[in-house]
Parts: C-alpha cells; sequence; structure tokens
C-alpha cells in the first residue's frame, strides 16, 4: 500500500518570510488574517494565447474567488477578436493585463515571467499567496464530504496555511471527460504554488516543481485543479498546431512521430479522428462534479464546454461527489461518494487525518478501497 501523504505543517503563527540583500531571513509580521480583518489575498498570474474558449470563464471563477485586481495575464499575442474584448473588458474591471509577451520564446519562458512577476510582488503591496495557474485549471478544495469551489471554503483552506515557508503543492488534478457534463477522471501529476515572501528557489514553466528558498521541499495541500484539459476535436486540434507550428513540420508525420520537445504530448491527436478522440473515454471510473457546473452557471457561465447548459442534480450539498461507472459508453453505475463510509472502511486514512476524496482521488482509487456501503465491483 503506499504511504500516505503528509497533513498539513503549519508554522507558527506571527512570523513570515522576506528575502533581503539574496538572503531569506525571518521577520515578524501579523498578516491581515490574522487581525481577523479580511480573508488571506491571493494574486493568480496566468500566460494565455487566444483561450478563447475559457478565458471569459477563468476570469469570472477567480475574480470571484479572489477579486480581480489581484488577476495578472500575461497575453502571449492574442489576435482572436473575441479574446482581444475579453481582456478588455476585466481590464476595466481591474485585472492587471499585461501585453508584449508576444513571441513563441516568451511561452518558453513562461516560468521566467512568472518568477519576475511574483518577485514584483514581493517587492510591492502585500499579499498571502502566490498561485501561477494555466487557463484551463480550476482551483478547489477537497472537504470531509466531497469537493468545493466555495470562495469561503477555499479560504478557510488557505488561512490554515499562514506562515508555512515551503512551497505548497498537491499530487493529483481532476481532468475533464469530453461529452459528459461535469465528470472528471484523476490525473497523477504534482502542481505548486508558494506563500508570500518566501522567495522562489526554482520555477518551471508547468509549475509542477516550485520550491522556496525559505523552506526544502514542499507541504501537501487539499486543493485541487478542476482541470478542463480536454478540449473539443476542433479547439483541441486548433491548440495544438498553434503550440507546434514552429517546433516542428505539421505536414511531416514522420517528424511528428519523433518530436521529442515542448508539446510532444499533443503529436497523438494529428494521428486519429474524432471518434477516436472520444473513443477514449468510453469506458473508466469518473468523478462526477455537479458542484462545479452549478457554481459555474451560478457565475453567469451557460456553456457546452463546461457543461452548464443546464444545472445538475443533487444540487445540495454543494460539495457532493459521485463516483460514475462506465463501460462501452454505457453507465454500469452511479453511486454517491460518502466520505464517513470512507474513513469508517480505512481507518489508516482518519487516523491520519486526510479528506476522505483527496485519499480516494490519490490512492484509493487504484487500490479499489471503499468509498460506500453498497458492494460495487473491484472494490475490497
Amino acid at each position: 500500500m503506499p504511504q500516505l501523504p503528509t497533513t498539513h505543517k503549519v508554522a507558527k503563527p506571527g512570523r513570515a518570510w522576506q528575502r533581503q540583500a539574496g538572503e531569506v531571513r525571518i521577520r515578524s509580521s501579523v498578516t491581515r488574517v490574522q487581525k481577523g480583518l479580511t480573508m488571506a489575498r491571493v494574486r493568480c498570474v496566468m500566460m494565455q494565447k487566444d483561450e478563447n474558449l475559457l478565458l471569459d470563464s477563468w476570469f469570472r471563477y477567480y475574480g470571484y474567488l479572489f477579486g480581480f485586481e489581484n488577476l495578472v495575464v500575461l497575453d502571449n499575442g492574442s489576435t482572436e477578436p473575441s479574446v482581444v474584448e475579453t481582456l478588455r473588458t476585466y481590464e476595466r474591471a481591474g485585472a492587471d493585463i499585461r501585453r508584449g509577451y508576444n513571441r513563441i520564446e516568451d511561452f518558453h519562458a513562461k516560468g521566467t515571467h512568472v518568477r519576475d512577476v511574483i518577485a514584483e510582488w514581493e517587492s510591492g503591496a502585500g499579499y498571502d499567496f502566490a498561485l501561477p495557474v494555466d487557463c484551463d485549471e480550476f482551483f478547489a478544495t477537497y472537504t470531509a464530504d466531497g469537493l468545493s469551489c466555495s470562495r469561503a471554503t477555499i479560504h478557510a483552506k488557505l488561512d490554515a496555511l499562514i506562515g508555512v515557508t515551503q512551497a505548497l503543492r498537491f499530487n493529483a488534478s481532476l481532468l475533464n471527460v469530453p461529452g459528459r457534463p461535469g465528470c472528471f477522471q484523476p490525473h497523477h501529476y504534482q502542481k505548486t504554488f508558494l506563500a508570500a515572501g518566501t522567495g522562489i528557489r526554482q520555477i518551471d514553466r508547468g509549475f509542477h516543481a516550485i520550491t522556496s528558498r525559505a523552506g526544502e521541499g514542499w507541504v501537501d495541500t487539499d486543493f485541487t485543479f478542476l482541470h478542463m484539459h480536454h478540449k473539443p476535436f476542433a479547439d483541441l486540434l486548433r491548440h495544438a498546431r498553434d503550440k507546434l507550428m514552429l517546433s516542428v513540420p505539421l505536414d511531416n508525420p514522420d517528424a511528428l512521430r519523433a518530436h521529442k520537445g515542448l508539446g510532444s504530448h499533443l503529436t497523438a491527436y494529428f494521428f486519429m479522428t474524432e471518434q477516436e478522440y472520444l473513443d477514449r473515454f468510453a469506458s473508466g471510473v469518473f468523478l462526477r462534479v455537479p458542484g462545479f457546473v452549478n457554481h459555474m452557471r451560478a457565475l453567469g457561465i451557460v456553456d457546452a464546454y463546461l457543461g452548464t447548459l443546464q444545472s445538475l442534480e443533487p444540487s445540495e450539498p454543494r460539495d457532493a461527489v459521485e463516483i460514475v461507472g462506465v463501460k462501452a459508453g454505457e453507465f454500469e453505475h452511479v453511486v454517491p461518494f460518502d466520505g464517513q463510509a470512507y474513513l469508517r472502511f480505512s481507518p489508516d486514512v482518519a487516523a491520519a487525518h486526510l479528506a476522505p476524496l483527496r485519499h480516494y482521488v490519490e490512492h484509493g482509487m487504484a487500490e479499489g478501497r471503499r468509498f460506500t456501503e453498497f458492494t460495487l465491483p473491484g472494490m475490497q
């Protein structure tokens, strides 16, 4: 059985980290959160180019969570009229839109540009967390009952991390399932972010391994991304062409197959049909998250790609999650995830004080652990 992940390692309140003259030193401070004046201030930075599918939804979601004034978008040379207008709209709402990152080299140097933005924040107005994200990633948190997109719940989890000196991470994201609104499948890769004043030791373009100057390693958290990674097939091909056109000749099948550089994970799409793409999701075990769809609808987002053309049941509790079994395109079962049952059947998880759905996503699904009183195929 895999070793259980570590729980939060929260430093004592009243201490923050600051980099000065090339060194990181501790200084005493009293944050806004500790004064009880407001929630933690989270600043987001994102680079995008012509993300017409999700840009408006991204602004609405993160503006709701953290405030438009805390959003920085590095535009990588957008020309799509709807995207240009969306950027102008949210710039008027208070978002910081930075143009002039128009070259492919700027995309390759995304990590460096994001480092520069965070360094600028360090020397300017106060904040509590720096969260680098992509346009198709929506920040959420595990709870005792399931998964939440609630601002209050997310901020309560962040407030508990004030004072941490290591970089912060989560070990799995949830990728959307095409054609099944509100359904996601776990994907195991690390994503990281930082508390304020800790200093960046290193940063990568995908934000998978950001490290802090103030503390070694990472602190595991209850956060995740609802990642709208699987675009409609036509948009996926357009996205792949845009990413690869300067790296490999797109009209050369042998070159595409041999490509090992940036965007190599996209080359497979040039060799499949739309039906073959959808068939990859015809069978499997997925998480159905109606709360995400209903939350996006509440923000005024009505979109087929996000699955928000109509609300999903159950609407209560808002963090409820269902486990969906699909075989050859047909439902085999739809069963509510029961966090309390999961902890009863997995006393090691209960003893570690882990959010039950988080453990199920990161470990329990692969191990066949029970999450309900019902007996289902493959469960121990």
